[in-house]
């Protein structure tokens, strides 16, 4: 089941809303190593809840979402310890996160988002007590920011630049190997007419050595160059 509500105190410019999802997982049978009989669990059950507001001002230069959730399962399948396993473990998450879109004058195009996440098996074997999933980083990040030049003989001459950052992640619940944080920078510059657009992107500015959160090492720095015509 799935529920949602919006109302709009201010109409189209201030709504908030808040919504409920129930979700479920099925784990897959296991051997039970004092009976050497397999068990077929019953399916893992999620709980979320969600609220926020969404917000447009300056006649929509501003657009904003900024909302929290929380999400819970039960029934998770967790190791005794003693060769077998006992369906009453739980796992919580919560967090915010903020997206922001600006045109504050013409041409110029700001986009800027935050996360932020905590979760932890609440519930679990004694060395998982309280630690984090692997492959979830507490804070992510990102910006970019754009100027088109609007009129003029260098009309749709433009630039951008930004970013993206993701904050350490570990392989493992014991957290004893982890992919440090990171922060990648990359820029643009393009010229957009009516019927074509050339633009040059380079990613990764600045070179820098990292990982994704599965422990893959990423591209260094990239130029790509484009040209398309439009009928």
């Amino acid at each position: 089941p799935k529920f949602g509500l919006i109302y709009q105190p201010v109409k189209d410019k201030v709504a908030l809303f808040a919504n409920y999802l129930n979700g479920f997982s099925n784990p897959a049978p296991s051997l039970n190593a004092a009976t050497n009989v397999y068990t077929y669990w019953k399916p893992e059950q999620a709980n979320q809840l969600e609220g926020g507001v969404k917000l447009d001002l300056l006649d929509n230069r501003i657009s904003s979402t900024i909302s929290y959730y929380m999400i819970k399962v039960k029934d998770k399948v967790r190791d005794m310890g003693d060769g077998t396993a006992a369906q009453d473990g739980t796992q919580e998450s919560k967090g915010f996160e903020i997206d922001i879109i600006a045109n504050p004058v013409n041409g110029l195009n700001i986009v800027a988002g935050y996360g932020y996440n905590d979760n932890s098996f609440t519930l679990d074997t004694k060395a998982n007590q309280g630690k984090r999933a692997p492959w979830t980083p507490k804070n992510v990040a990102n910006g970019w920011i754009s100027y088109r030049i609007m009129k003029g003989a260098a009309k749709g001459l433009g630039a951008g630049a930004g970013f993206n950052y993701a904050g350490q992640v570990y392989f493992d619940v014991d957290e004893k190997f982890s992919v440090p944080a990171y922060t990648v920078f990359n820029g643009t510059v393009f010229f957009d007419q009516a019927k074509y657009r050339i633009s040059v992107k380079v990613n990764n500015l600045a070179g820098t050595e990292y990982w994704n959160f599965y422990g893959q090492p990423q591209k260094p720095r990239e130029i790509l160059g484009s040209i398309s015509y439009k009928f």
